[in-house]
């Protein structure tokens, strides 16, 4: 090992301070040798000092002659966050801090190796250290499922490729996953070659609960109890009806032509029932009216995601494999009300004793989570995110939420995502909102989030021993919907431009 300087000044079993006449870097290993231990630690922060050049100095001139006479005496001095000590087994916490004056080195790479070496089936190689190529980083794929994960960072850092990595490494070990694609980036995505599953956005109309529809337009029972009543009445009274006609005569009877256009048949009757119309609504066409023109305005408007007889989403999943429920072709309230449908059929599922669809765990990835999971608007995913982030683990669903705006989301489901993959965040506010959800994002960590490279990131969480700056690897498989090259793309166009005068 190299040596490289000394600790001074105060120390602590969780942070040194170190001395060196040359300049370690940032995120760099090093160890510790203290009366026979070999403590590991990382840098975390790297300053420059001249003793002789200090704020005293006013005069640039004479500031320049100090340095060209002291150029020798330049020291580094580096903050050091102390991991634990090296064991046979790996790290174990430190109950007391290193003495001053001990001894600094580079953390070679065999030392390096014997602490991250992963020999377990539920790890899988993501990356390097972002400072030593030479290490591979390893993460407990499991862990990251079912502790869930949030994969965070700026347009351009190199989220879509991370989040690529992980879905091939799922692959290979044949798990199961539901990507919601919101931009159809997964369309042409063949993780390790295998092809996926693409699923259509179309639900069938009579799966849907009383709840669902009223969602659907605006209608509960705390906020418009009267519309509720009437709305779970005709359902309710619509789909006993269609239960009760013999399977053979099912394909031919006008119950299974348009579900939703038989509940607004239905509602229009009740118009000229008087005695019906006094019974539900007590005289009162107001609210009926109000309920048949929003079940219109239901059909005008989202349409194309009703087809009678659909098969539904839950069963359309290949279990072994990556599924991708393609969402691009939908505006963002179609796509809540498609993306909250399907993870409440999953939930449903997994709690379910026998007969589950789903018999193995499932990672649903939701890409733009800001948008479902938000913090600032009321959406019909948000519910349930929230419910699978606090109970999914208990029966095998895992979520991770992608997201390049980390203050749009949901403080409690952000606080529930107990693994993290960050890579480069520049703004304060969002650096803050990840900082108060996680507990294990210090400060110093914090401080590396503005620096970080395109495919470089901070792992934290159940998913690692020790937090980890680590350099992604380059997923072999390719995503529609990267960045475009602006000048090759010009330069394409081999065409003159024509110009016109306009008088």
């Amino acid at each position: 090992m190299k040596f490289i300087g000394i600790s001074v000044n105060q120390t602590s079993p969780y942070r040194i301070t170190f001395i060196s006449s040359e300049s370690p870097k940032i995120g760099e290993y090093v160890i510790v040798k203290d009366e026979g231990r070999e403590l590991l630690g990382m840098v975390y922060a790297v300053y420059s000092e001249n003793p002789y050049i200090t704020e005293s100095i006013i005069s640039p001139d004479y500031a320049q002659k100090i340095r060209a006479l002291t150029s020798g005496s330049i020291k580094y001095r580096a903050v050091v966050n102390l991991l634990g000590e090296i064991t046979d087994n790996g790290l174990s916490s430190l109950k007391s801090p290193p003495k001053p004056s001990s001894d600094v080195f580079i953390a070679d790479n065999e030392t390096l190796k014997r602490v991250f070496k992963i020999e377990d089936k539920n790890y899988v190689k993501i990356g390097t250290l972002l400072n030593n190529p030479d290490i591979p980083v390893y993460i407990n794929l499991s862990q990251s499922v079912i502790r869930h994960m949030a994969i965070l960072a700026i347009t351009g850092a190199g989220k879509s490729n991370t989040v690529a990595v992980l879905i091939e490494k799922i692959s290979e070990k044949n798990g199961t996953a539901i990507v919601f694609d919101i931009h159809g980036e997964y369309r042409s995505f063949r993780p390790n070659n295998k092809p996926i599953r693409i699923i259509q956005p179309v639900i069938d109309p009579r799966l849907l609960d009383v709840e669902e529809i009223g969602a659907l337009i605006g209608v509960d029972m705390d906020a418009s109890p009267q519309m509720y009543y009437i709305l779970n009445d005709v359902v309710y009274s619509i789909k006993k009806r269609s239960s009760s006609i013999d399977e053979e005569d099912k394909l031919d009877h006008e119950l299974n032509k348009d579900f939703l256009e038989d509940v607004i048949l239905e509602l229009e009757s009740i118009k000229q029932d008087k005695e019906r119309l006094r019974d539900i609504v007590g005289g009162n066409k107001e609210s009926l009216f109000r309920l048949i023109n929003r079940l219109k305005n239901l059909k005008n408007r989202f349409g194309t995601l009703f087809k009678e007889g659909a098969t539904e989403l839950i069963k359309q999943i290949n279990e072994g494999s990556i599924n991708v429920l393609d969402l691009s072709g939908l505006d963002e309230d179609k796509a809540d009300i498609i993306i909250s449908h399907l993870l409440n059929a999953i939930l449903i599922d997994k709690k379910k004793t026998g007969n589950k669809v789903l018999s193995a765990p499932i990672v649903c990835i939701l890409e733009e989570a800001h948008i479902f999971a938000s913090n600032r608007r009321i959406t019909r995913s948000k519910y349930i995110l929230n419910r699978i982030a606090r109970e999914g683990r208990k029966f095998g669903i895992g979520l991770w939420l992608v997201s390049q705006r980390p203050k749009g989301l949901d403080p409690d489901i952000l606080s529930q995502m107990n693994n993290m993959i960050i890579l480069k965040l520049v703004e304060p506010e969002d650096q803050n909102h990840v900082q108060r959800a996680s507990e294990s994002l210090s400060y110093e960590l914090l401080e590396y989030l503005p620096s970080l490279n395109p495919g470089e990131a901070i792992l934290i969480g159940n998913m690692v021993k020790i937090p980890i700056l680590v350099k992604i690897d380059k997923s072999l498989s390719k995503l529609e919907g990267h960045d475009p090259n602006v000048i090759e793309e010009w330069l394409k166009l081999n065409k003159k431009v024509q110009f016109q005068e306009y008088i």
